[in-house]
C-alpha cells in the first residue's frame, strides 16, 4: 500500500492524541499515510512530539518550526494535520492551502463564519482536500445509532434531548477554552455535540438560547485535560485565570424535519455531574450510545419493550462496519465494545487519517467537509447570537453573516 507523507502541525496535547492515532493506524496493517514531520512554533513541543513518535512508530519525523520551511525542505509532504488551538485553525489552514497542502483540520474550522469562509476560499483555489476533524460520528456505536434511526425502529424522530453539567470552577482541559476570542469551551466541545445531533436528525434550521458566564474566575485542579493526554504541560497552567467564554448555554433547536431539540451545555455545575441523551420518535425512544465508551444503546419500542445490546443488531440486519473500524474494534457487527477510552479515542482519529489518505489517493470526498464543519459551528454561534439578540436566530442568518454581533469581537481579535 502506498503511504502518503503527512505532517502534524501543532505539537501540544491534541497533536499527541493524533500521534497515538497514527500508531493505531500503523498497527492495523492498513496505514496509507506516514508521519514525515512535526511542526510547531514552539520547537520544544515539536521535539517532544518527534521523540514520542520515534518511540511509538519506530522512525523519527523531521522537526520544523514553520510550514514555509517545511515546504521548502520537504516538498514530498502532501498533507498536514492541524492540531493547534481552536482560534488559530483558520489561519493555519489558509496558510496550508496557500502552500499547496491537503488538510485535515481539527474542529472547529474557525471560531467564526468569516474565518470558515476564508478557509473555504483558500481550499477552493488550491484544488486540494479539506477534511474537518469530527471523528465522534465514526464510532461504531454512533454508526449503529444512526442505522437504527434510519431503519425506523423508533418511527419518525420527534425530539432530541441532550445535556451535560459538570466542571465547577476548574480550568477545563486548557486555559484557552475559557477565552471567548481564542477558544471557548461551548464552541470547542459544542461542535461535536451539534455534529452528532445533525448526523442523527438532519440539519438544524433555527435556534433560541440563553447563555451565561457563571464562573469568571477559574482555578487549576489536580489534573488537566482528557485522560493523561495533556499532563506534559501541567506546570504551564496558571493557578487561576479570568474567564470570559460562556460556561452555560441552554438552547431550543428546530430541525428542518420539524423535530425539536433541547440542548443544555453547562460547564460551571458544582455538585453532582449530569449527562443525558434521549431521542423520542413516533414509535418509541432511543437512549443513544455515547461515543468512545462502548456501552450499548437502548431502545424502548411501543408494543415491544426494551431492546439493547446485541439484540439491537437484529433490527438492522444489513448493518456492517467497514474493514478498518472492524479491525480496530474487533468485529464488523457489534452492539457494544470493551475498548478503553484512550484506545477508542485514537482509533477514531485513525479512521480520519485513513480517509484522508483515500481522499488524496483516490479522489473521494471526506465525510465531514468544509460545509458540514461550517454548519456545525453555525449552530453553536446561532445559540450565542440568540442570547445576545434575545430572539430566535436561523442558521441561514449565521452562515450568511446577516447577523454576527456575537462574532464581532472574535473577528476583530483575529483581524478578519
Amino acid at each position: 500500500m502506498v503511504q502518503i507523507p503527512i505532517a502534524i502541525v501543532g505539537a501540544g496535547g491534541m497533536g499527541g492524541r493524533h500521534l497515538r492515532a497514527m500508531g493505531a493506524l500503523y498497527e492495523s496493517g492498513m496505514a496509507n499515510v506516514e508521519l514525515a514531520a512535526v511542526c510547531d512554533t514552539r520547537e520544544d513541543n515539536a521535539i517532544h512530539l518527534a521523540d514520542t513518535a520515534e518511540e511509538m512508530l519506530g522512525a523519527r519525523p523531521e522537526v520544523f518550526t514553520s510550514m514555509e520551511e517545511m515546504r521548502n525542505k520537504r516538498p514530498d509532504i502532501e498533507a498536514v494535520d492541524i492540531t493547534t488551538d481552536s482560534g488559530s485553525h483558520h489561519l493555519v489552514a489558509e496558510m496550508a492551502f496557500n502552500l499547496g497542502y491537503n488538510v485535515l483540520c481539527e474542529k472547529p474550522l474557525s471560531l467564526t463564519i468569516r474565518g470558515c469562509n476564508r478557509v473555504i476560499d483558500a481550499w477552493k483555489k488550491s484544488g486540494k482536500v479539506l477534511s474537518v476533524g469530527e471523528q465522534e460520528r465514526r464510532d461504531p456505536m454512533c454508526r449503529l445509532n444512526k442505522a437504527v434511526i434510519d431503519a425506523g425502529a423508533i418511527g419518525k424522530p420527534y425530539s432530541f434531548l441532550l445535556g451535560s453539567a459538570s466542571g465547577g470552577n476548574d480550568i477545563i482541559i486548557w486555559p484557552w477554552r475559557h477565552y471567548k476570542n481564542i477558544g471557548g469551551i461551548f464552541v470547542d466541545a459544542g461542535v461535536h455535540a451539534v455534529d452528532q445531533m445533525m448526523y442523527y436528525m438532519g440539519d438544524v434550521e433555527e435556534v433560541y438560547a440563553v447563555s451565561k458566564v457563571w464562573e469568571p474566575k477559574r482555578f487549576k485542579g489536580g489534573r488537566i485535560g482528557v485522560a493523561n493526554f495533556y499532563e506534559h504541560w501541567y506546570d504551564e497552567v496558571p493557578d487561576e485565570i479570568d474567564a470570559d467564554a460562556e460556561d452555560m448555554v441552554i438552547s431550543t433547536l428546530k430541525f428542518k424535519s420539524g423535530a425539536i431539540g433541547q440542548w443544555t451545555s453547562f460547564y460551571a455545575a458544582h455538585g453532582e455531574p449530569l449527562n443525558y441523551a434521549m431521542i423520542y420518535g413516533s414509535n418509541g425512544s432511543m437512549a443513544p450510545a455515547k461515543q468512545r465508551r462502548g456501552a450499548p444503546l437502548s431502545l424502548t419500542i411501543d408494543g415491544t419493550g426494551v431492546v439493547t445490546g446485541d439484540d439491537v443488531l437484529d433490527l438492522v440486519p444489513d448493518f456492517h462496519l467497514e474493514e478498518l473500524p472492524a479491525r480496530l474494534f474487533g468485529s464488523d457487527r457489534i452492539g457494544s465494545y470493551d475498548t478503553p477510552f484512550e484506545d477508542a479515542d485514537r482509533f477514531l482519529v485513525a479512521l480520519e487519517y485513513y480517509e484522508l489518505g483515500q481522499c488524496i489517493a483516490d479522489g473521494i470526498k471526506p465525510e465531514v467537509d468544509a460545509y458540514v464543519g461550517r454548519k456545525d459551528l453555525a449552530v453553536c454561534n446561532a445559540a450565542l447570537e440568540s442570547s445576545v439578540l434575545g430572539r430566535a436566530v436561523t442558521i441561514e442568518e449565521i452562515e450568511t453573516e446577516s447577523t454576527a454581533q456575537y462574532e464581532a469581537s472574535i473577528n476583530a481579535h483575529w483581524k478578519i
